[in-house]
């Protein structure tokens, strides 16, 4: 018997049950709002349509295929946090949790359509084997890299604890290629990043993950800083931090609020409300505190700097967070191939009772039956902090302080897309082998001019604004055949253009020896170098000690009286 036959007999056997429950269904159904007869109509209409195709279509089906493309449908339609997915060994599970994977430790990026290695984390397997920022990968267990996307080749490098994995090498200066294997090992993501004080008993501490181990690792941190001077306010730094575990986010606000305060609230459809409080005493309960946020930080994030700011107990500047105020729970669907549902569940609520959420994604009719936006999404109602200061719900955390982050332009932008910081400090270097053993490297007049001159050989291409709408008014006027009166002022504004455009370089010089800093100082002392000397820059940073430094301010932000 063909395979298609086989496998449309198993569909119609296995669909008899389906079938002669809908028709039971249908025959006593009186009401057509009854949830359970909406259940038995639909998967008996799923059934149909599956064995329908599967026995009919022009073409041989894939049967799991088509099973996981119907599964996909249904949950596009959800939010975009509710996923299926499959997890061999279950790296993903232990990455959200436990901040951990089976792999090499190493950071990955795409560049001109290649895989490079951004840099390998101190202790790994990568490092111990002597991998180097800006190797490229050109074969993972003997696969062509080809054009594998970033996930692709993370899922191929991840793997069970103790497994090996061979790797094929381009290095740069080498002619031929470099062949290694390697044993996988756990790879432990620290959640806090960097840690250090950045004025006189001002400690700042770049929170990065809440994996379970999120509040552990702040208290660590916290310590060791203590243990070098007091510490007397403390800069806080959410900014780009995607959230993770909602009790990781207690634990970590609980490092500043007494025990018995109310962090976050969580309530849903079929969940009763959950509250979350503060177990354990603060390590710095009174100092004063400054949250920086953007429009990166979200979900655990969010409920930290929420709840601080609701509570009076931090200064909130930056940028609107993300708002994602939906809480995720991990359900098994099959425990032999690891495939699991992550579903939402529930909204969780700040102290003051408001939602971050962004109800943007009740788009579809057909499936949320209520479209009435409550008032926690409402933007025009008021929440109270402790303090008694007006906040809105709905659409992120919004700061005390609102400071943008310095954008670059069209020039810098294009630089950056075609990785040539990465590329000239990873040649840099190679050249100048005596800086990585001193760990430091200043970028001077030589060396910028050597970046220019791989600047110049690249043949950067950008554009200005308006320098399109202009060049496509001169494209026009020369089909319907405009006088130069008309083109004329038009053409000369180009040409300024095009003369500011090879002044970039030069105008932007100072921040191009920033990020060549930035690059360096990664290179030589990993990812805590490059966070070091972009704080050296940071205007958002200078901002937050402005105001930690004036006490009447701050009290004044925070609505506090004495």
């Amino acid at each position: 018997m063909p395979p298609t036959q086989r496998m449309t007999r198993l569909i119609v056997a296995l669909s008899v049950v389906v079938s002669i429950g809908w028709m039971a269904t249908q025959s006593r159904a009186t009401d057509a709002d009854d949830a359970y007869y909406k259940i038995d109509k639909g998967l008996y209409y799923l059934k149909e349509v599956f064995e329908t195709v599967s026995s009919s279509y022009v073409d041989d089906l894939d049967p799991e295929g088509l099973s996981r493309a119907a599964i996909e449908g249904m949950l596009k339609e959800f939010d975009p946090y509710t996923v299926f997915f499959e997890d061999p060994g279950s790296n993903q599970m232990r990455m959200i949790t436990r901040g951990t994977y089976g792999g090499v430790g190493m950071e990955i990026g795409h560049q001109d359509e290649r895989i490079v290695v951004i840099a390998p984390m101190e202790g790994t397997p990568a490092k111990l084997a002597g991998i180097r920022a800006g190797d490229i990968i050109t074969q993972i267990d003997d696969a062509p890299v080809g054009k594998m996307t970033l996930d692709d080749a993370s899922r191929k490098l991840r793997g069970k604890i103790g497994t090996t994995v061979s790797l094929v090498l381009e290095r740069p200066g080498f002619t031929n290629p470099i062949r290694i294997e390697l044993t996988r090992q756990e790879i432990v993501i620290k959640d806090v990043s960097y840690a250090a004080f950045i004025a006189p008993n001002t400690a700042y501490i770049k929170l990065s993950g809440f994996s379970d181990k999120a509040g552990r690792e702040l208290r660590e941190a916290i310590r060791e800083l203590q243990a070098q001077d007091a510490i007397e306010q403390v800069v806080l730094d959410l900014r780009g931090n995607p959230g993770g575990l909602l009790t990781a986010a207690v634990d970590v606000a609980n490092v500043f609020l007494p025990p018995g305060t109310l962090v976050v609230s969580t309530r849903g459809k079929h969940e009763n409300e959950n509250k979350f409080y503060t177990k354990d005493r603060p390590l710095l309960p009174v100092e004063p505190l400054v949250v920086m946020i953007d429009g990166s930080s979200a979900s655990a994030s969010e409920i930290v700097a929420g709840a601080l700011q609701d509570l009076d107990r931090a200064v909130l500047i930056g940028a609107t967070t993300f708002g994602k105020g939906l809480v995720q729970k991990v359900y098994p669907i099959d425990r032999v191939t690891q495939a699991y549902l992550k579903i939402t569940t529930a909204k969780y609520y700040v102290p003051s009772g408001r939602s971050i959420q962004k109800e943007d994604y009740k788009t579809d009719t057909r499936i949320f039956t209520d479209h009435s936006d409550s008032l926690e999404y409402d933007a025009a109602v008021n929440f109270y902090t402790q303090n008694g200061r007006i906040v809105h719900g709905g659409g992120g955390i919004q700061p005390d302080i609102a400071m943008g982050e310095p954008e670059l332009d069209a020039f810098l932008q294009g630089l950056l897309a075609r990785a040539l910081f990465f590329r000239f400090t990873v040649d840099y270097l190679s050249r100048h082998p005596d800086l990585k053993s001193s760990g430091a490297a200043t970028v001077d007049e030589a060396m910028l001019a050597e970046f220019r001159s791989m600047v110049e050989r690249e043949s950067i291409t950008f554009e200005l604004p308006g320098e399109g709408a202009l060049q496509s008014f001169l494209n026009t006027a020369g089909k319907e055949g405009y006088d130069e009166d008309v083109t004329g002022l038009v053409t000369v504004a180009l040409q300024k253009l095009e003369k500011r455009k090879a002044a970039a370089f030069s105008h932007n010089r100072a921040t191009v020896a920033r990020i060549l800093s930035e690059e360096l100082a990664e290179q030589l002392r990993g990812a805590e170098g490059r966070i070091a000397s972009q704080l050296e820059h940071d205007p958002l940073i200078t901002r937050a000690i402005e105001v930690l430094n004036n006490s009447p301010r701050y009290e004044e932000i925070l609505a506090i009286t004495r």
